[in-house]
């Protein structure tokens, strides 16, 4: 038997997290089964293992799901996400006080298996950035096994006999939310992830607490946060060929990362050029394939986002890698003067992206600026300024920018 501690959140430079964990068994391609029995769920958690869970479930991997829904840990979109999975999933719950609290991660094939137990939820905070701890098992699998206990324990729940639980389906969602047994990601992020539900601040702290760094996410680990949109639709008339517009909402499933880059000048501004780090590890191209392309929509300053842009990765002999952007700001000349346009660079997935120009005058300007000076790192004088920061930056210094 092997067993490992996966600290997480606490020792950064160990650089360990369940999260990393998990990505690393399911790209290991020798397990053919994986079953979770977890108490809470976010969006962002579930979101960030999706890829994982399709690739599997291509596979051939058998998957089973067990979450819990008590106070309002688990959120409807997360139980949306997970139906979309189109695998085992269930829910446990009771109408007791007694809550459905494990942390358990499986990974089995019929020789071997590997148990992750501990304190980690299926949450982005829970998966890599709260201070956690779990112990990771791996072992053969025979009687006399942590595996055959763990099955004997949990019979009921592992092979759906047990009454309480309940499959995930779309009726089951929605009757659950209107149940309010589960609250919208909104919500539940409101309460557990920022910590600010019905939370009153004192006028006069007795004691002050220090702020410590949070864990970044292990590559892969790409969780989505939703999004509220606006977009307008235009439908045509066919029998009298005159078209109507109409404004409507939609839902967008967005990424952690956003690039906010200052954009360089000349007549011909809207091809933004990037430094290669940024070509390749945001934007996803690569240098000298100039087949790849890109989606880009533009949010306009009163919120409606633009059409889809599809945008070539263009690399030229002079080293510049760039992609080219068409908005209203783009169409004017470059501002006089030393202030720079500014991009803000929203990820929706690899090779999907919203993006909003920012002019000198604009209200957000100055502290979207000030920010970046602030915290891109200084190259050679006149370098055009860029910098990769967490979305809830962007919230703090733009709230109503629509992400």
């Amino acid at each position: 038997m092997n067993t490992t501690i996966i600290g997480q959140g606490y020792n950064l430079k160990e650089d360990t997290s369940v999260g990393k964990e998990l990505i690393e068994l399911f790209k290991s391609d020798i397990y053919n089964a994986f079953t979770c029995l977890v108490a809470f769920a976010s969006y962002g958690g579930i979101s960030a293992l999706t890829p994982y869970i399709l690739k599997a479930k291509e596979k051939g991997v058998v998957i089973k799901i067990i979450l819990g829904v008590d106070q309002k840990g688990t959120s409807k979109e997360a139980l949306e996400e997970v139906f979309s999975w189109g695998v085992d999933s269930k829910i446990y719950h009771t109408d007791t006080s007694t809550i459905f609290h494990p942390k358990v991660y499986l990974f089995e094939n019929r020789d071997i298996f590997t148990l992750i137990v501990g304190s980690n939820n299926l949450t982005t905070r829970g998966l890599v950035q709260n201070i956690e701890c779990s112990l990771l098992i791996k072992d053969t699998r025979d009687g006399n096994s942590v595996h055959s206990a763990f099955y004997k324990y949990w019979k009921g729940i592992l092979d759906g006999t047990e009454e309480n639980l309940y499959p995930i389906t779309k009726e089951l969602i929605d009757k659950l939310f209107a149940d309010k047994v589960i609250s919208t990601e909104e919500v539940r992020a409101k309460r557990y992830d920022n910590g600010n539900d019905e939370k009153e601040e004192p006028e006069d702290r007795k004691v002050t607490f220090k702020k410590v760094y949070i864990q970044k996410f292990p590559g892969g680990f790409i969780p989505k946060r939703l999004a509220k949109v606006k977009k307008v639709k235009t439908t045509t008339n066919t029998q009298t060929g005159q078209s109507t517009s109409s404004c409507e909402e939609e839902t967008l499933s967005v990424g952690e990362e956003v690039l906010i880059a200052e954009i360089g000048g000349g007549p011909r501004w809207k091809q933004v050029n990037f430094p290669i780090k940024i070509f390749e590890d945001f934007f996803g191209a690569e240098r000298g394939n100039n087949q790849y392309t890109i989606e880009l929509l533009n949010i306009a300053k009163d919120g409606m986002l633009g059409e889809v842009e599809m945008r070539q990765a263009v690399t030229v002999a002079s080293n510049n890698f760039r992609f080219e952007i068409h908005c209203t700001e783009t169409n004017q000349a470059y501002p006089a003067g030393g202030d720079r346009p500014i991009g803000i660079f929203v990820k929706l997935d690899n090779s999907e992206f919203l993006y909003q120009v920012l002019m000198p005058g604009d209200e957000p300007y100055l502290r979207i600026k000030d920010y970046l000076y602030r915290e891109s790192i200084s190259g050679r004088k006149g370098e055009l300024k860029r910098h990769i920061v967490h979305i809830e930056a962007i919230h703090a210094l733009y709230p109503s920018l629509i992400i």
